[in-house]
């Protein structure tokens, strides 16, 4: 995934230089004391791709030819700190042929000569301890072969930037970065010469942002379940270096790890993937599984709530939707406006999916995937549930009015599921609640859904008539269902109803009620890899509010399978 990072000051930059010319002069001791398993895993057609001459991070491709990687202007300041950050040397060593190794050899060379005392964008704590991570990570692809002198020289770089990080992670926000900066540290100390006498000190403060960032439920206040992901994988990074090593495991991160894992455990997809809500993607299933099978937490029961998300299941199909106000705080720039919206797969299917995040394609993307339309939700005249403030001084907006009442209740009824959730995201603006119910069967074949607006007292009938008054045509509505690229949709002759055929074959069929205007429209569907958003599209219901109460109902109803995998 692509992080946002923390960028420096040029009183910062010259701090770290200085501190970095110190701890060179301690002349520290060389060497590696524990070598792990590779921890991180790339992707074998990137790696191919890079030999090739071209590097595709954040939306940009640049192309290098045949030159060293360290020639080339980034595009941005988020595709700089990808490069800072060694992503492609997961790739490169996932490839692992002797052209790779070569290539991942001789660029860590250039960046150490051109980078290695405080110069260029990488120097971040996050930056330095996700670099640090990957480095010794894949310390036997690196230092393969290496001459006494070469191998000296990278072991040397990795010991002076644990050194300063055990200064610099300190000057971090609280969050993922923080997290990514103590984990590089720890692992580091424990795995180079000379720096032992680091880990106590930084064990301490991961356990604290734990106990700090973390809450008792196993949950984080961004919402994103892709950095709750991340920091999982982290800290099973460091139980496993510290079981590498013999050393012993505090009692507060172990039962962190038994937290999360069930948090994580109920937000993933069929396919072992997480839901898109909040800034985050889908992650990797590779990850994801990995992470869960090397903390060493026994699955459990999924959990019918969690982080604010509500998980309705049955058979092969589950739905995942976002039952609570948009995060605030440091999370107020990137959360989205998905209140009461849902994701739903079928098997390893995604059929009904979010656009995601679209940072990583600039901030006009951004702020378009954060809104109330890039979601599987109903939206006001195009006006999303929580509102934007003005843009700052880097283009970012963050929440200035967030629904302040959401409701949810999730029922057994006769033949399956019921949630049913509410928000007031509309109420100050149009005098409306929007209602969502959501039923699911016990057969899994189908999934039946209602909209409903109204105006619950007097005084909201008085502002939705204003509101109303406002315009010379009639208030709109829309629902959104956007869909997963690899679903071909196809609006049937009627326009009443889309069938949709799944990657596998199953064509599943969306219906709603006759006095509801039914489109297929396009769509985009952001993904990290990729140098443009995808292109899918969207089911769109729309039609007009009354003046009390607007109900639409709908429904998505399996109509057959594949018969080649028919009984």
């Amino acid at each position: 995934m692509t992080r946002p990072f923390h960028q420096l000051s040029w009183f910062t930059q010259l701090r770290y230089r200085w501190l970095l010319r110190l701890a060179a002069w301690s002349k520290p001791k060389l060497g590696l004391i524990a070598t792990p398993e590779p921890w991180t895993t790339g992707d074998f057609d990137r790696g191919e791709q890079i030999l090739c001459g071209k590097i595709v991070f954040t939306g940009h491709v640049m192309d290098i030819g045949e030159n060293s990687i360290w020639n080339h202007k980034p595009p941005s300041p988020l595709f700089a700190a990808e490069l800072h950050g060694f992503r492609w040397l997961d790739d490169l060593a996932t490839y692992g042929d002797a052209r790779a190794m070569g290539t991942a050899q001789a660029w860590i060379l250039d960046w150490i000569d051109g980078f290695g005392r405080g110069l260029g964008p990488g120097w971040s704590a996050e930056v330095t301890g996700r670099r640090l991570n990957r480095w010794i990570n894949h310390s036997s692809f690196l230092l393969r072969g290496l001459s006494r002198s070469r191998r000296d020289k990278v072991l040397r770089s990795m010991a002076l930037q644990t050194r300063l990080l055990s200064k610099s992670w300190r000057h971090l926000p609280p969050g993922r970065g923080r997290f990514e900066a103590l984990a590089g540290l720890i692992c580091a100390a424990q795995s180079l010469a000379g720096m032992q006498n680091l880990q106590p000190a930084a064990l301490m403060a991961l356990v604290k942002e734990c106990q700090e960032q973390i809450d008792v439920h196993g949950t984080i206040v961004s919402r994103n379940p892709e950095e709750l992901l991340d920091i999982f994988s982290l800290l099973t990074r460091v139980k496993q270096s510290l079981e590498l090593t013999h050393a012993p495991i505090p009692d507060a991160l172990t039962k962190c790890l038994e937290r999360v894992a069930p948090v994580l455990r109920s937000l993933r997809h069929g396919d072992g993937t997480l839901a898109r809500f909040h800034g985050g993607g889908q992650g990797s299933e590779y990850i994801l599984d990995h992470a869960l099978a090397l903390s060493g937490i026994r699955a459990s029961a999924l959990q019918d709530s969690a982080m604010g998300f509500v998980r309705l299941s049955a058979g092969a199909t589950a739905v995942i939707a976002d039952a609570a106000a948009p995060p605030l705080g440091q999370a107020r720039f990137t959360s989205h406006a998905s209140t009461c919206a849902f994701e739903l797969s079928v098997g390893r299917s995604r059929v009904i999916v979010n656009c995601g995040s679209g940072l990583r394609f600039g901030e006009d993307w951004h702020q378009a995937g954060r809104t109330t339309a890039s979601h599987a939700t109903l939206a006001i005249e195009e006006l999303s549930s929580s509102r934007f403030g003005s843009p700052n001084r880097n283009g970012g907006r963050s929440f200035v009015e967030t629904p302040s009442l959401v409701m949810v209740e999730k029922t057994r009824v006769l033949d399956g599921v019921r949630l049913q959730m509410n928000h007031n995201g509309y109420q100050s603006s149009h005098g409306l609640i929007h209602a969502r119910t959501l039923d699911l069967p016990v057969d899994s074949k189908g999934l039946v859904g209602e909209d409903e607006l109204y105006a619950p007292d007097e005084k909201d009938m008085q502002l939705l008539e204003a509101a109303q008054g406002k315009s010379d045509a009639p208030l709109s509505f829309s629902i959104r269902f956007h869909l997963h690229p690899e679903v071909t949709p196809n609006l049937e002759a009627d326009s009443a109803s889309v069938s949709l055929t799944l990657a596998t074959g199953d064509i599943w069929v969306f219906r709603c009620q006759p006095n509801i205007k039914l489109i297929l429209d396009e769509s985009i569907y952001f993904e990290d890899g990729r140098q443009f958003p995808r292109p899918s599209q969207q089911i769109v219901l729309t039609g007009t509010i009354k003046e009390i109460t607007t109900r639409v109902r709908w429904s998505l109803v399996k109509a057959s399978e594949n018969p080649q995998k028919a009984p």
